[in-house]
Formats: structure tokens, sequence, C-alpha cells
């Protein structure tokens, strides 16, 4: 069995095409979703009131009497280990474990065939991360790492997991699949931008992470033109993400984004 994973807490503008590019490939969907961030800030915007939430998107684009999607609810106060518990979670209901799990986030697409091959790869390792495609603002323009380093997305794991810590990594050795997927967590309405941004500003140091620039959201996404150089949002690494840059989409992966253009707010 192959269970797919995702944890949500805002951003449903691509939740639909994410989920429509590993369906084929999966045997099981298990969406864990919140509704506050970590932090749960006192007298935050409530995100529901700035898009519709992963229940309403996915019962409007998927049929769930199909048996292969499980929505639940979940709120945890940090992301230290959130994917363990909503793996176990699944692997509870399901009532056994899965051959493989892949662990998502609603921003992450693969292109047209792509999961299926990443899956035949994850067959043959303990673990294994998909490297990822940055797109910035539109299918326009893309943004690459100081050193061309490469940011990992979805997480396949075979057998047990460990214990992780924000994300879905082991912390050990990373085996890097050949096939990677699209991230589009620049790509989102503005509303839901500024959303992230705030949220981002109250919890990251709460949760030991690294504390954006309260500027970021108004100077280098809002504002940005094609000259707009340092868009990394964390204050203190600026400079890892140089410059946006120009990128010709394949056109196949074109047409599957086209196919649902509306964003979700």
């Amino acid at each position: 069995m192959i269970l797919v994973v995702y944890r949500i807490l805002y951003g449903t503008d691509f939740l639909e095409r994410s989920m429509r590019s590993v369906y084929d490939g999966a045997d099981k969907i298990f969406v864990g979703y919140s509704s506050e961030p970590w932090s749960r800030p006192i007298n935050f915007p409530n995100i529901r009131d700035i898009e519709q939430s992963p229940t309403d998107v996915i019962k409007k684009y998927f049929d769930l009497s199909e048996g292969k999607i499980t929505l639940f609810r979940q709120q945890q106060t940090t992301p230290k280990g959130e994917f363990n518990y909503l793996y176990s979670w699944a692997v509870d209901l399901l009532k056994g474990k899965p051959e493989i799990v892949v662990f998502m986030e609603p921003d992450m697409v693969w292109a047209p065939g792509v999961f299926k091959s990443f899956i035949e790869e994850a067959s043959n390792h303990s673990h294994l991360f998909a490297p990822q495609i940055e797109m910035w603002k539109t299918q326009e323009y893309r943004i690459r790492r100081k050193d061309n380093k490469t940011r990992l997305g979805p997480a396949a794991y075979r057998g047990n997991i460990p214990e992780f810590r924000f994300g879905a990594y082991n912390g050990l050795d990373k085996v890097i699949s050949q096939y990677g997927c699209y991230n589009f967590g620049f790509c989102l309405n503005e509303k839901t931008m500024l959303y992230k941004h705030e949220a981002a500003l109250d919890f990251s140091t709460k949760i030991g992470d690294s504390v954006p620039s309260e500027t970021w959201y108004k100077e280098k996404w809002l504002q940005w033109t094609p000259n707009t150089i340092n868009l990394e949002p964390s204050a203190n690494y600026t400079g890892l993400i140089p410059k946006a840059q120009p990128y010709d989409m394949p056109e196949d992966m074109r047409k599957f984004m086209d196919e649902n253009p509306v964003k979700n707010t």
C-alpha cells in the first residue's frame, strides 16, 4: 500500500492540484489539517476567513465515497514530530503500516506521471527525498538558493520512520531522488501570504526556527520586481535566495496547472 500524508495549516490554493498529482499513484491519502498556527496567538486572523478550508476544497474536487481520502482535524503546538503524529493516526485508522509513506505539503505539486516514478524509485530505498523547483509568484519565475543548494520536498519512507523535527527528514543521510516536484509556496494569494508571514513572525522564536524579516512580505514579495534581490524570508539569511530567475515551465506541467487555475480564496 502507498500512503500519502498531508499536513495543512494554510495554503489551499494549490491543494487540489497537489492531491490530483498523487491521486492515481496512491492507495490512501490522509489529510491532517489545523486552523491555528502552532503558537496559537491571541486575536489572530482566522484562516477560514481568508481562504477555503481543506475540507471544502477536497469535497468540491474529489469523490470521498471512493474511500481513498481521509480527512482529520488536529492541532499541535509545535511542528516538531507533527508528521510522526499524523502518521501514527493514519496507521491506527488503516489497521496496519503501509509499504511506502510519502509526506507532503499542500503547495507541492508533481508533474504528470512523475509521482509514480518517484514511488518506483522509493521502493529500492529505506528513505528518499525529492528535490524541488521552487516557483516565485507565477509560473514564469523560479528561485535558486545560494550555491545552487537544493531544497528538499516530499519525503518517502519504506518500513519504519524516524523521529522527525520540523519536517519529514531523518537528519542523517539524504538520499535524493532523480525525480523532483514543484513547490508553489511563494505563489499563494496575497491574503494567505500575509497570513503566512504574520504567523511565522509569531511562532518562529517560540518553536526555535529562524525569525523572518518583518518587512519581507511588503518589500520582497508584494512589491517584488524582477530586479529585487535577497528574497529569503529569514532575517539573518536574506542572501540565501539571491534573485528570482525566468523559468520556462515544461508544456505538460503548464497544461496540468492550467486545468485548475482558480485560487481558493
